[in-house]
């Protein structure tokens, strides 16, 4: 029996190690399959969480997604490319451990590349590309380890060795190790910055980790026993439940949009992303990893105004540049007849009032045209302090205060203050109706105070750097302005006040595009004890334009026979145009296209153009002024347009011409400019 027992012993053992080879060998074969199926996977599975940020194409949720992919799965990176193979996000890796980077040289730990197509209801829209380390290693390390112990346990077994108490301490020591790995995977789960829930079979919630309870506002004793379902507003909890019933059957679904519900009674938008929970082969109930989208949905929505803006103010465009044509002969001709008739005349009163319906008519064109942006203006470098005092000292703000008799006015003027480049009318306008808002937001008696302060900061929206602003502020002691108006009050015909009645619905869009156009910022503050407006324009450290004698007579600046040659394809402009230079005592020509001036000059000389800038099918202004400096290079130039894209007039004026008249103009003004371009 001694001697036979060492025979036993080394033949057990000899069948024990092939056993062991036979296994591991069968259970490494089938793991490393099995893993590179996982791999893949967990690859397509990464590829649809991108699906909807990449088509909004919110780069900052992609990349905060795949950094935490590249961490926790031993990807080498990450990278999304576009259609046509275009480059969008590259996510690399960490470093890899001093352990790793040894298995990798050795080729222990090698890499496997791997590529996912995304597409949007069915639209392709990218792809996924990764290379990701194949860490079998540390699994089949512990499969050999497992199937060790086996072997030690059957040769234990066998041989009835008296080794239970080291077995066992070592079962413990796994055990240990499994439940670290569990606490681990539970500390991760915490630190995401998304919110992930269990459920039961039932749908009630098992486990939340911490940013769920910040998210939705819950205790941790609150969301025992609640139901996921609960999560979501009411009318979005029958399709909550439905897809519970597919997860249920273990089916996968894609990514869902809803709205979630707070504690508070608050709500915002999230993606929900869902699978089953398996025991065995039985479901027993579902994880879910909900993206709050919040951000994504605002910037959605100011895209949606922007491009509702964009088709405002193209309509806007139009139109005016239309309406500026036919306001000529309101107020232009009217003009002519006032110089024609005796003083004592009995249309004389009549007349007036048609040049004055003429002049409001512009006003309001005036507004559609900055709601149109981009418009051409004349800025000249003005105080603020000046132009507030100026509008105070208006007739309008004279009216204003018989119209409100117990507002009282308050001025708090930094006399510091430094200069702006500004559009005067366009920032008396807005002044004008920031202070017309203020005084009907005062219910019975307030006060209504305009400020003016120099600022040292940085740009608002921090899209470019602007170091030095002036600060103009209108505020009321009004009730204040709603959180739902305040989103809306800068949109076009947006308004509380009767249409027609007590405005156009465009006073506040005028001040947005105003200051806009000048690069400057708004800021809104509203309370239950008022509201305040404030303009942040950029400041300049240029004089103030020193304004142009009003009070000399139009005679002064008539004309000595110069020839003048007007290019405008409107008839009755050129009438216009025509009778009153003439009045000027000016040679005048007319031209019906940019074409039509060109012939005329080929052969002839004047010495000044007013040039129309939009003369549709034709060439422009500025394709005509070109051709025209290409047969006269030093041709005196004046732009007289209704409506004219401001990178076109600069672009003019640049290469000679002198002024810019917005039509509808009056005698005085054209007068006095032509004198100044001649002279």
């Amino acid at each position: 029996m001694a001697k036979n027992q060492p025979i036993n012993s080394r033949r057990n053992y000899l069948l024990g190690v092939i056993l062991f080879i036979v296994l591991f060998t069968s259970l490494a074969h089938w793991f490393i399959k099995h893993d590179k199926d996982l791999m893949v996977e967990q690859f397509n599975n990464h590829a649809a969480v991108i699906t909807n940020d990449l088509w909004a194409l919110n780069k900052d949720a992609i990349k905060a997604y795949l950094q935490l992919v590249v961490q926790t799965n031993k990807y080498k990176y990450l990278r999304v490319m576009l259609e046509k193979d275009t480059f969008y996000l590259d996510v690399p890796a960490p470093p890899l451990s001093s352990i790793d980077t040894i298995l990798q040289a050795t080729g222990l730990l090698p890499l496997t590349r791997m590529s996912a197509s995304i597409h949007y209801k069915g639209l392709f829209i990218g792809t996924l590309q990764g290379e990701q380390y194949c860490a079998t290693i540390y699994p089949l390390f512990n499969i050999f380890i497992f199937l060790q112990l086996i072997l030690f346990i059957t040769l234990y077994i066998l041989n009835i060795s008296g080794n239970r108490k080291r077995l066992e301490q070592e079962v413990q020591e796994r055990t240990k190790k499994y439940r670290d790995s569990e606490q681990r995977f539970h500390d991760l789960i915490n630190l995401l910055p998304e919110i992930v829930y269990e459920t039961d079979d039932q749908g009630i919630l098992i486990y939340v980790n911490k940013i769920s309870l910040k998210k939705f506002g819950f205790s941790g004793s609150d969301i025992q026993n609640r139901s996921c379902f609960d999560l979501v507003v009411e009318e979005h909890r029958e399709r909550a439940r439905s897809n519970f019933s597919v997860l249920l059957k273990g089916q996968e679904l894609p990514l869902q949009e809803f709205t979630a519900l707070a504690a508070n009674g608050s709500t915002f938008p999230v993606l929900i992303r869902s699978a089953p929970i398996y025991s065995g082969l039985t479901v027993c109930g579902v994880r879910s990893i909900i993206i709050d989208i919040t951000d994504r949905a605002a910037l959605e929505q100011k895209l949606r105004n922007a491009q509702r803006m964009e088709v405002i103010g193209l309509m806007a465009s139009g139109v005016a540049h239309d309406l500026n044509n036919i306001l000529s002969g309101l107020i232009n001709y009217p003009e002519l007849i006032l110089q024609r008739l005796p003083a004592d005349s009995p249309v004389m009163p009549q007349v007036r009032a048609i040049k004055k319906s003429g002049l409001r008519a512009a006003e309001i064109v005036t507004d559609l045209l900055t709601v149109a942006r981009g418009a051409a203006a004349t800025k000249v470098i003005a105080n603020p302090n000046t132009l507030i005092r100026d509008y105070m000292n208006s007739p309008e703000f004279s009216q204003l205060q018989l119209q409100f008799p117990n507002i009282s006015w308050q001025l708090e003027l930094d006399e510091d203050i430094p200069n702006i480049l500004c559009s005067q009318s366009h920032i008396k306008k807005s002044l004008m109706n920031l202070v017309v808002n203020a005084s009907e937001a005062v219910t019975d008696e307030g006060q209504v105070t305009l400020t003016s302060r120099s600022l040292l900061k940085e740009n608002l929206d921090k899209q470019q750097m602007i170091n030095h602003w002036s600060v103009i502020s209108v505020s009321d002691t009004g009730p204040g302005i709603s959180p739902k108006d305040q989103e809306h009050i800068f949109e076009p015909f947006y308004t509380k006040k009767i249409m027609g009645k007590s405005g156009t619905g465009l006073g506040l869009t005028v001040v947005w595009n105003t200051i806009r156009d000048h690069e400057g910022e708004i800021q809104l503050h509203s309370d239950e004890h008022g509201t305040t407006i404030s303009l942040y324009l950029p400041a300049s450290e240029e004089k103030v334009t020193l304004p142009q004698a009003a009070d000399t007579p139009v005679s002064q600046y008539s004309g000595n026979g110069e020839k003048i040659l007007v290019i405008d394809d409107d008839p009755q402009l050129r009438d216009i145009a025509l009778q009153v230079l003439t009045s000027l005592n000016y040679t005048v020509s007319v031209a019906a296209s940019g074409e039509e001036a060109i012939e005329y000059l080929r052969t002839r000389a004047v010495q000044l153009l007013l040039l129309d800038m939009l003369m549709p099918p034709g060439i422009n202004g500025l394709q005509t002024y070109q051709q025209i400096l290409a047969i006269h290079p030093k041709q005196k130039a004046i732009i007289v347009s209704g409506f004219s894209d401001n990178e076109e007039v600069d672009a003019t004026m640049q290469m000679g011409a002198t002024a810019f008249i917005k039509k509808p103009y009056n005698i005085d003004q054209l007068a006095r400019t032509i004198h100044e371009t001649l002279n």
